[in-house]
């Protein structure tokens, strides 16, 4: 599992793909945002085929929305896939995910026979962005505290800086990178004074087995170091235009400190180096430059399990892939910078008609990290109560809706139903419509989506989660709903 070094924690995690002979060298890009999404190379009739783009240099292009993956960036030794994919965002920041898990892991959801689908106890996910001065991770997934939105001092989801969105990326450059996780970010908030340098290196070499050069990559990147408060410790990230998300790296003050593992993992790499006036050891890295393909032939990052559709097969958090409409989703906050929460649930409200709900929340770490909770409930019988929030004066649509939801005490192999409804209510609180979802919940976090169309007498919207199995305790996160 990738080690969180440095500054607030967060993964992040980088694939690079090996696979032939060293790439020819590239012209240099005029934009810095080419180096976060992965290139496919395309046939005749520009579809993407199982190819490394390296080495189809007049026959590739950028991977579009949408598009299924024809392959996967697996680290070195086979144990992480790291892909870069774009992503639609209708709040205009958003380009892209990063993905990163491990491959002993694709068949934890038995709704995924041997497909990757996205589990956060076994690996996670960057958010990556831009604005019109700065690329910028907006939020990161970990399995050691899950969902990580990063916000500036002035709480703007800026998140952490990686380097600026013009020429000055393309050369040597600093900026302070102020970031904080506050889930609940409202007003200024105190934030971790961390910095971020850059440089743009030509053809960085990507090695895989120093005894076959022809496994190298020499490519054009980014090369991007995150150091926390005093430079107590540092992160790098390496972003290319060939593959996007390439390596990340791990560093620790002092000499002698990388252990023997991380030279056959990460090979032909610099593991002490000085920075700052100070010795550095790399303690963790990821190099993800080997190419595999997809079971079936193609990964689609966008798409829902086969047998069933509600079931998204790699979700990433709503805040940043819609305008949500629900607010407090993670039931956060408020924040208090260096200490500790109090959990509150702004906006929901739990409904005890026809029977009660049971209220509570999963506690320890992951659980409550990051100034987050995880929300139970549990219905006492049936019919039961809802977990509910309120939209006034719904946009025109359409809409997607969804939530996240598992029950942690269900034993392997059980699940137990969920009722998800959109309810739309016209002015005299009639109801005009009505989506539904009935989720199959297991101990494992899944995601559960649909979509519906506005009725033009709704004033209202209502987003309820209710349990429809009896004393079993459902977890509740990550709902939204978004035209």
């Amino acid at each position: 599992m990738t080690v969180r070094a440095a500054r607030p924690a967060w993964l992040g995690i980088v694939a690079l793909l090996a696979g032939c002979a060293p790439s020819p060298t590239q012209a240099q890009s005029s934009r810095p945002t080419d180096y976060l999404i992965q290139m496919v190379c395309v046939d005749a009739a520009d579809t993407p085929v199982f190819a490394d783009p390296v080495d189809c240099p007049d026959s590739r292009r950028k991977l579009r929305i949408g598009e299924p993956l024809p392959y996967h960036k697996v680290d070195v030794g086979g144990f992480q896939i790291s892909d870069s994919w774009p992503v639609a965002d209708a709040n205009g920041l958003t380009l892209g995910v990063q993905s990163y898990f491990f491959t002993d892991a694709y068949d934890d959801d038995p709704a995924f026979p041997n497909q990757v689908h996205h589990n956060p106890a076994r690996g996670g996910y960057n958010i990556m962005g831009a604005d019109q001065d700065w690329v910028f991770f907006r939020g990161t997934s970990d399995p050691g505290a899950y969902w990580q939105p990063w916000w500036t001092p002035d709480c703007r989801a800026q998140g952490w800086l990686l380097y600026p969105n013009g020429r000055p990326a393309f050369r040597r450059g600093e900026a302070p990178s102020p970031a904080t996780f506050a889930p609940g970010c409202a007003g200024r908030v105190r934030t971790n004074a961390s910095t971020v340098e850059w440089r743009r290196v030509r053809n960085q070499p990507y090695v895989v087995d120093p005894a076959d050069d022809s496994r190298t990559r020499r490519l054009d990147s980014i090369i991007v170091r995150h150091f926390s408060a005093g430079y107590g410790s540092m992160e790098t990230n390496y972003f290319t235009r060939e593959y996007g998300a390439t390596r990340w790296e791990a560093w620790r003050p002092g000499e002698g400190l990388t252990p023997e593992f991380l030279k056959t993992r990460c090979p032909g790499s610099v593991y002490q180096a000085r920075f700052h006036g100070k010795a550095f050891s790399m303690i963790d890295c990821r190099n993800w430059t080997t190419l595999v393909r997809p079971t079936g032939g193609s990964w689609d990052p966008d798409g829902f399990s086969a047998s069933d559709p509600t079931i998204r097969a790699f979700p990433v958090d709503p805040l940043y892939t819609g305008k949500n409409l629900l607010t407090n989703t993670h039931v956060g906050g408020p924040y208090v910078p260096e200490g500790s929460f109090t959990c509150d649930e702004r906006g929901w409200n739990a409904v005890q008609t026809p029977s009660p709900l049971t209220p509570g929340e999963l506690t320890g770490p992951p659980w409550n990290a990051n100034g987050s909770c995880m929300r139970t409930i549990t219905a006492e019988r049936l019919p039961a109560g809802a977990y509910v929030q309120t939209i006034a004066a719904p946009p025109a649509g359409p809409y997607r809706f969804g939530v996240s939801l598992f029950a942690p005490d269900l034993a392997e192999g059980a699940d137990a139903p969920v009722n998800v409804r959109v309810v739309q209510a016209d002015a005299q609180g009639r109801e005009v419509g009505v989506a539904r979802l009935l989720a199959s919940v297991i101990a494992r976090y899944r995601t559960f989506e649909g979509t519906f169309e506005r009725h033009p007498e709704a004033v209202e919207v209502r987003f309820e989660v209710s349990p429809a199995a009896a004393g079993v305790r459902v977890a509740v996160t990550g709902a939204f709903v978004a035209p």
